[in-house]
């Protein structure tokens, strides 16, 4: 049985798709960008997501999108403005919190994209904390990309150099990694780097040197040139069947048991372009 994801971000600011919409287009885990931790409360970014405003139409659309096929509905946290700041809170009042809302909208679990310089073993142990109190919570991390010097092995991290990620990973508290492959031109896995597409499959071989055989790992891209910095879509000669070649190097990879499935930035950036990027991916896994 296929258990891959097809992931995708989908902007709490951006009013263009709904959860049943993405669902509907072949994302089968679809992740909210932005959920907010300030100290213990838990929220929505901005208090509503805009493509369904209230708290009611927002619930019903996360259960249209279950009956349309989605099979993970994630809130994530962190992310460029980060909009996680837990501030110390006691991990068992802020876990207790976070099962609450997610349940209470239907969410399956949480994502971390954790963009700042954190505190490691806080976020092991509120991961821990969350599992012992839901354990089918589902648990995933958005790491970025870094490595000390080229064709060593990749580090996960937070931001710069900082592998806030380090201790719960290796802890086994991420069912997922949705690893970011973009926005850092320095890394170099067997002569390749972020703007090639090949850096696709060379990056989750690397990575499975490193990560527990229990997790599963998703290799991250853009959905097209204005959804990152440095990127396959960066370079100056994208090929025209660019998002051909991004299905192939995912086919490459598919068979290896760690192999989680693929991850995009954004649906709405996606959509726009009419969805080229889960149009290639969705019949490879099965989304």
């Amino acid at each position: 049985m296929n258990n891959s994801l097809m992931v995708g971000y989908l902007q709490s600011w951006s009013s263009n798709v709904t959860f049943t919409q993405a669902a509907e287009s072949g994302y089968n885990a679809i992740v909210l960008a932005f959920g907010e931790i300030d100290g213990s409360t838990v929220n929505i970014y901005d208090g509503f997501f805009a493509a369904a405003h209230t708290p009611e139409l927002l619930k019903q659309d996360i259960s249209n999108a279950k009956e349309k096929g989605a099979k993970q509905i994630l809130l994530s946290v962190g992310g460029a403005n980060n909009t996680y700041n837990p501030g110390g809170a006691p991990i068992s009042e802020l876990a207790g919190n976070i099962v609450s809302f997610l349940n209470e909208y239907g969410f399956t679990g949480i994502d971390f994209d954790l963009e700042i310089e954190g505190d490691g073993a806080y976020l092991d142990e509120l991961c821990q904390t969350l599992k012992s109190i839901e354990p089918a919570l589902i648990i995933t991390a958005a790491p970025q990309l870094n490595q000390g010097a080229h064709e060593t092995d990749l580090i996960l991290v937070s931001s710069g150099n900082c592998r806030m990620y380090d201790q719960a990973v290796n802890n086994h508290r991420f069912d997922y990694l949705f690893i970011q492959a973009y926005n850092n031109p320095w890394p170099v896995i067997n002569n390749t780097k972020e703007t090639d597409v090949e850096f696709i499959s060379n990056s989750f071989i690397n990575l499975t040197n490193t990560i527990p055989n229990s997790t599963k790992v998703v290799i991250g891209e853009p959905a097209d040139r204005q959804a990152a910095g440095t990127s396959i879509f960066t370079v100056s000669d994208v090929p025209d069947n660019i998002y051909q070649l991004i299905h192939d190097q995912y086919e490459t990879i598919y068979a290896n048991p760690q192999f989680g499935g693929a991850m995009v930035w954004s649906i709405n950036l996606d959509a726009q372009n009419d969805y080229p990027f889960v149009n290639a991916l969705k019949g490879l896994l099965g989304s």
